[in-house]
């Protein structure tokens, strides 16, 4: 089972969220990382400003996924 496929089947919390990192030359996915406490990660990353990662939530990380997807067919 893809991540994508898990990732529409199961539930999450409504605050969980997620980063995503993409390959510097091809653009596409390479990671994506579970936040389980935004505001945490707010709080570490402050100094970092505008150039945090953003945060996204369930049905943002599907589309970017089947986006990514897509690119790579």
């Amino acid at each position: 089972m893809s991540f994508l496929t898990h990732l529409k089947k199961t539930s999450h919390e409504d605050s969980t969220r997620w980063i995503v990192k993409y390959n510097k030359k091809t653009n596409l996915v390479r990671e994506v990382k579970q936040i389980y406490n935004p505001s945490e990660y707010y709080a570490a990353n402050k100094h970092k400003g505008e150039n945090a990662r953003p945060l996204h939530n369930k049905n943002v990380l599907i589309k970017i996924l089947e986006d990514d997807k897509a690119r790579r067919n």
